[in-house]
């Protein structure tokens, strides 16, 4: 079965990392698989194996590449396509209307659109909510990567709750624990004297850095331990200047982009996630893969469904933090409930133990022998 993937870019985000691990997986499984990609830039396109074709359709905007994904679906008929986001959706759909094609087209959601739209100025957000709200009707299957983001697209679409399907992201986990083994030349992993709190992810407003910065700074006081945070983004030089403000300089690290983030979150001491959004945290789940008990923000959408599963996945803490099954839940934006988390499970060993053993149990549940079967026939395809 020819099986195509559209992505916006290489860039280094969870929804991207997604869709190459499912490409790389399909591949293997014997489909034939294209990824398309609008703008080949970022640092994931070594991360493609070479079963995988790689179809770049630059343009100096994405809506130009919208000529060439027609001819594709022309030239090379493949049997569906799945898309990542929100441009690459309208993309997808507009191509298909106008190829006549007959490719069944998937959209992968991986995010809680309101609140994405919420921070977009001017014309923009409008104008993607009307063309979301006005397009969406008209594709074969839409996944949603959470309950949460199924509910928001349900919301904002109007489209029927059964045409929307929740598959959580999958995770190769043999690969991911034996890249955690490997080691990390960095002296604060390398000879750990005090507690190493690891935060990951794109530096922007969305994972709400400012926050963690504070509470750590606050935590420093009381218990001598230090701070990385994994990844790149705008907001990196705002960031640095918090840091100085605060004056730990000296106990925070910004890493930049790390192409192993797995041999650095197996050596930390707790994993720490403050997103004010998400729609499926994608570094929260790999932290617990790689038994790093965690702290979680209680955000929409996705770590209460991860680390509280049997609690209702609606519900959201407005105050305080609360130890639950797979690890500690915060309120959203609470910098007094995050200080107390992070003293609690940076100076209790026995819960970090606890939450290290049930984080690898529950990593379980989004093994890629789990999870890759539903993609597969959310895109038409049998197993092979």
């Amino acid at each position: 079965m020819k099986i195509a993937l559209c992505i916006s870019a290489f860039h280094a985000g969870g929804g991207e990392r997604v869709m190459i691990t499912v490409a790389n997986e399909l591949a293997a499984r014997g489909h034939s698989i294209d990824l398309l990609v609008l703008k080949s830039v970022g640092p994931y396109a070594s991360h493609v194996t070479s079963s995988v074709r790689v179809i770049p359709l630059d343009a100096s905007r994405m809506l130009f590449s919208l000529p060439k994904l027609v001819s594709y679906l022309k030239d090379q008929k493949p049997n569906s396509l799945m898309a990542l986001d929100e441009y690459s959706h309208l993309l997808s759909l507009a191509a298909r209307y106008i190829s006549k094609s007959d490719t069944r087209i998937v959209l992968r959601v991986g995010n809680m659109f309101t609140e994405v739209f919420k921070r977009y100025e001017g014309i923009k957000g409008r104008t993607l909510e009307f063309l979301i709200r006005r397009w969406y009707r008209y594709a074969d299957g839409i996944i949603a990567v959470s309950q949460g983001v199924k509910d928001d697209i349900v919301a904002l679409t109007h489209i029927a709750s059964e045409h929307v399907t929740v598959i959580y992201h999958p995770k190769d986990i043999v690969r991911i624990q034996a890249l955690a083994e490997e080691p990390v030349d960095f002296a604060w992993i390398a000879n750990k004297t005090v507690p190493v709190f690891i935060a990951s992810g794109r530096l922007n407003a969305q994972k709400n850095f400012p926050l963690l910065l504070r509470a750590f700074a606050r935590v420093q006081n009381d218990m001598p331990s230090r701070l990385i945070i994994l990844g790149a983004g705008r907001e990196e030089e705002a960031l640095r200047n918090i840091v100085r403000e605060l004056r730990i300089e000296n106990e925070v690290s910004f890493s930049g982009y790390i192409d192993n983030p797995y041999a650095w979150l197996a050596k930390g001491t707790v994993f720490v996630s403050t997103s004010l959004w998400e729609g499926m945290p994608n570094a929260l789940i790999e932290a617990m893969i790689c038994g790093l008990p965690v702290i979680s923000s209680d955000c929409a959408s996705g770590p209460r469904e991860v680390l509280a599963p049997d609690t209702d996945y609606r519900a959201r803490r407005t105050a305080g933090w609360e130890e639950a099954e797979y690890g500690i839940l915060t309120a959203v934006n609470d910098e007094q409930a995050l200080v107390e988390a992070m003293q609690k499970l940076g100076s209790d060993e026995i819960l970090r133990a606890t939450y290290a053993k049930k984080g690898i149990e529950r990593g379980r549940d989004f093994s890629m022998e789990t999870i890759l079967p539903a993609y597969e026939k959310a895109l038409g395809a049998s197993l092979t």
